[in-house]
């Protein structure tokens, strides 16, 4: 399993996969509410879709 960073710029989320020294913008997110998020992560360009689990909306902070 990847290790994923998140971080947030402005009003954009953006994934940092650290293995493949990869940064990219958040597109879409399978499941974002704050009792699920994670799931399937879809990123800008030709990016990979890597997917997570977390039993609620992390706090981007």
């Amino acid at each position: 399993m990847p290790i994923v960073i998140f971080r947030e710029r402005g009003a954009d989320l953006y994934a940092y996969i650290a293995k493949q020294d990869l940064e990219a913008r958040v597109l879409q997110i399978e499941h974002n509410d704050a009792e699920r998020w994670g799931g399937a992560i879809s990123l800008e360009g030709d990016a990979a879709t890597t997917s997570i689990r977390s039993r609620g909306a992390p706090p981007f902070r």
